[in-house]
């Protein structure tokens, strides 16, 4: 799905510049500049280091005068808000339900960043065909623009990618190595505590903590031969 970030009227060019390195890290590279308030954004940026890792997005990202220029080829756009003193006049998406809605949505898809101060108006948003907000808490409910396409870019290549959980390579004890320790640490337990320190029950127990403590092969052997060398 091809997604473009379009950052409306943003006033300080080190969020441009961390907007586009947030794009960077969650591998979007299509930024688009709506009226940025300094005319001189792409070299301030440049000059800042403000997108490190990321000046191909600052250098190919495109400026235009109006939302609807920015979003011509859009076939779906989402408004970011934090609805904070609004009533939203469009179906509002959460963000961790934004896969779910695109899933049923035309490429291009255009998401909209309000300037830091003030957000999107309701005529800017009037222009999406969904507001897409960010839950926050609601003593502080408006973001930083670097954070808010951060949490979107991270949401959306989630979307684009699942990568699968990754286990270290580990070497499991086989069913008879347990059973020996088991074995083991039963005869120490009715050496203690006599015939009546609990049986097959109590062996139960045992076996189940070992299995659940999930012992590589080689814990198991050390604990088998502490085990060996202790005296009943």
């Amino acid at each position: 799905m091809n997604i473009k970030f379009i950052l409306v009227k943003p006033r300080n060019p080190e969020n441009i510049g961390a907007a586009a390195r947030a794009m960077a890290n969650f591998g979007l590279e299509d930024l688009s500049v709506v009226s940025p308030h300094i005319p001189v954004w792409r070299e301030s940026v440049e000059a800042l280091r403000a997108a490190p890792g990321a000046g191909h997005i600052i250098s190919a990202a495109q400026v235009f005068d109006s939302i609807p220029e920015a979003a011509t080829d859009c076939r779906t756009l989402l408004g970011t808000s934090s609805l904070h003193r609004q009533n939203p006049e469009r179906d509002v998406i959460a963000l961790p339900d934004i896969r779910e809605y695109l899933a049923g949505r035309k490429s291009p898809v255009g998401i909209l960043f309000g300037p830091e101060k003030t957000g999107l108006t309701k005529d800017e948003l009037s222009h999406c065909h969904a507001i897409l907000n960010i839950p926050t808490g609601e003593k502080q409910p408006s973001m930083n623009l670097g954070q808010s396409v951060a949490l979107v870019a991270y949401e959306l290549a989630a979307a684009r990618k699942k990568t699968p959980f990754r286990q270290r390579p580990r070497a499991e004890p086989s069913v008879q190595e347990t059973e020996r320790v088991v074995s083991r640490i039963c005869d120490l337990l009715a050496g203690i505590y006599g015939p009546n320190w609990g049986g097959s029950a109590r062996a139960r127990e045992i076996r189940r903590g070992l299995i659940d403590a999930r012992l590589t092969r080689g814990a198991m052997n050390t604990l088998k031969a502490l085990l060996l060398h202790t005296k009943s």
